[in-house]
Formats: C-alpha cells, structure tokens, sequence
C-alpha cells in the first residue's frame, strides 16, 4: 500500500497540487472566511444581522443558478484556460466587493466570490481529478481535496491578521492580488508539468467517438440515480452550514462557552481531511458506488450526539464524526460522478450537483435561523434533521449502475501509464 502511494504522487504530484492549490484558495469565497469581513460591511450598510442574512443568501442563491452554465464549459475549454478564467473571476470579485459602497456592489462582490470562489476553484479542482485520473481517482480526489481542510486551518489565521494590520478593504485587495501574482501562475506551471497524462486523456478520449457533447440538465435531474444522490448531498451542506453559522448560539444553548466552540473546529478540520485522504483508496479498490451510502453511518452518529448529550466534550466529539463522514463524502461522492455518468462530462454533471450543495448551504442558515426565532429548542431542531438524514442515507443504499459513455475506459489506467 505504502508503495502504491509513493508511487503515485511520485507520477502525479504536480496534477494532485494544482487540484490542492485551487481548493486551498477557494476558501477566499467560502463561508468560514466570509464571514471575517461581515462585522465591517454590517457597519458600512447600517444593516441588521437578519438583513444581511438576506443579502448573502440571494447572493449564494445566485451563484448557484449560475453555476451549472459556467461549470459546464469545463467539458468544452483547456483546463488551463479554463482555470485562468476562474481564477480571474476570483480576482475581480475580490475587488469588487473591495470597493463596494452600497448593497448592490456587496451582492454582485459575494455573488462572484461564491461562484468563482467557492463553487468554480472547486469544481475546478475535483473535476480535474476526476477526468484525468482512472484508477487512481480517490486517491486523487482525497488528496487536492486537502486544501479545503488546510485552508480552513491557515486563511481564518491570516485574513484576521491582516484585517486588524491594514482593515478590510485592503486586506480584500491584498487577496485578490495573491491571485494574480500567486495562484495564476502557480496553477499553470503545475498544469505544465501534468501534460503527459493531460495527453493520455485527450488521446483517449479522441478516439472514443462516442463521448462528449453537451448534457440536458433536465434529462439528469429526470433520472433515477440523481435521486439517489441528490437527498445525500443537500442534507450534509444543509446541515453543515446551519450548524457553523449559529454555533455560538448553539454553544451557548448547550452552556458551551464561545472559546470552547471555536477550538472544537479544529476537530472538525482533521477528522474531515482524515475522511478525505483515507478514504480514497477504499475508492480505488471497492468503487465510489458501493461505498456511497455507508459514510453517512459517522455523520448520523455526530448528530445524534448533538441530540442526546450536553456535555462540552460532546461538540468535538460530534464534530470529528461529522467530520469523518463530510470528508469522506468529498472524495467518494465526486469519484461516483466520474463511475456513473463518465469522466468526458464531469464538468457539466459536477456543476448541477454543486447546485444542490450550494442551494442547501443558503437554506440551512435561513430554516435554523426561522426556528430558532420561533423558540424552537436545539435538540428538536437536530432531531428533525437526524431523522431528515437518516431517510436520506437510506435512500442512497438504492442501487446505481455506471451506465455511461464509453464504460470508462481509464477505469484501467492508471499511474504507470505516466511513467
């Protein structure tokens, strides 16, 4: 085994640290590190905490919407042009909301940083790995997905810093600078140095005539395995998002104090990059498909600790459990695309999934929020959604075939056809 991964990303390290390097940035569009800046803008709109609730969930909303249009021309375009393109876009959002002196630039500012930010390095980054990766995929996928976990260890850290050093339009502008000097041609050197299996893959795929074009997204959402996936997917972003946005107000329910939640975080950080990265080569030897249902078992036990006990040992533990299930979710979830609808496609399929991701983490937020308004108490909240989570996990035992263009003939390449 040890061999086996040497050998890999002694193959494919500047592949695997393209994917790491966008999905450690992507973090300048996610939430944990958003959310640094509300304070500041809150004061600037003279806006409520609710109102501004408002203004970010229409801005995810949109991006989300968004998102399957921009996501698909990762089929049709270079991925190094197509990873300039988002790059860029990452770039100008940052700007944007730099600049920003009334609501609508703040909504057109988090309307790119989630679209390029948070949905497109990502979508980027994994659907990278899921194309030019066969049988090495998991592996693949769990690795460039260690970014998310290291950037949420890192940027929190250095955004705060910065922010209290120069405030937070430069700090905004100092991050959109790393973009264009940092990122951009990092991404493209890495990507350079990956061109024998970039080419593997265009070779294969020219002479299968009967992959690409363009897919109807009605057609995915109609089908049987869509839904199967689909509960999975909105439940861990619903729920994951819902419980890190008030949780304050949960530690403070529960008597937890504001210290003790913050430190609890890092649990959930190494238990999600743990899920990612150990998980993958149970992908590589099992397949996506099998495994799909059966890393929801940590997560339903994570929510239900939150259900039963108040205990202020409980939230790490609750969180690792999470943790473990959401990371290994990542890696399986995305190679399962790859199994079921083909690697010539990803982008397209990726991004209508990421959708529903990112439509539940824009109302996770706001039916807490409701409920929590109507006095609602946190163990009937949590127990809504365990119950919520459980139907959807069973849902995902439902069998799925991999019945897509060409069966996937890299399924049988893999990391010494780069040698």
């Amino acid at each position: 085994m040890k061999q086996q991964i040497h050998t890999f990303f002694k193959y494919n390290l500047s592949l695997v640290a393209f994917g790491f390097i966008l999905t450690f940035f992507s973090g300048f569009g996610q939430t944990f590190l958003l959310s640094l800046y509300v304070p500041s803008i809150e004061q600037l709109l003279g806006i409520s905490n609710a109102e501004f609730g408002s203004v970010y969930a229409i801005a995810t909303v949109g991006s989300a919407f968004t998102l399957p249009w921009i996501g698909g021309y990762f089929d049709k375009m270079k991925t190094q042009r197509y990873s300039l393109m988002v790059i860029v876009g990452l770039f100008t959002a940052l700007l944007v909301l730099s600049f920003s002196y009334h609501v609508v630039l703040v909504v057109i500012g988090f309307y790119g940083l989630r679209l390029f930010g948070q949905g497109l390095m990502t979508h980027t980054s994994v659907s990278s790995m899921a194309r030019y990766f066969g049988r090495d995929r998991g592996k693949a996928i769990g690795a460039a997905s260690l970014g998310h976990p290291t950037g949420e260890a890192v940027l929190p850290i250095l955004i705060t810093l910065l922010i209290g050093a120069v405030g937070w339009r430069s700090t905004l502008q100092v991050s959109a600078l790393t973009c264009v000097v940092l990122v951009a041609p990092l991404a493209l050197i890495l990507l350079r140095r990956s061109t024998t299996r970039i080419r593997a893959y265009r070779i294969r795929n020219n002479e299968e005539s009967d992959q690409g074009g363009t897919i109807a997204i009605l057609k995915v959402i109609g089908q049987r395995k869509f839904w199967v996936i689909t509960p999975v997917i909105f439940m861990v972003g619903f729920t994951n998002t819902a419980i890190f946005f008030f949780q304050l107000k949960l530690g403070e329910a529960k008597g937890w104090s504001p210290e003790w939640v913050a430190a609890s975080l890092s649990a959930f950080a190494i238990a999600g990059a743990t899920g990612m990265t150990g998980v993958g080569s149970l992908v590589d030897r099992f397949t996506a498909r099998r495994l799909f249902p059966f890393h929801m078992f940590p997560y339903l036990l994570g929510v239900l600790a939150l259900v039963l006990f108040d205990h202020r040992l409980v939230y790490p533990v609750a969180l690792t459990l999470i943790g473990l299930g959401h990371g290994a979710g990542r890696t399986i979830k995305d190679a399962m695309l790859a199994e079921i609808y083909g690697s010539d496609i990803i982008g397209q399929i990726r991004s209508i999934f990421t959708t529903v991701m990112v439509i539940s983490t824009a109302l996770g937020p706001v039916v807490f929020g409701i409920l929590l308004d109507l006095e609602v108490a946190y163990g009937l909240i949590f127990t809504g959604v365990l119950i919520a989570t459980t139907l959807a996990t069973a849902n995902g035992f439902r069998p799925i075939k991999a019945q897509h263009h060409g069966q996937e003939a890299a399924e049988n390449w893999d990391s010494s056809n780069t040698k």
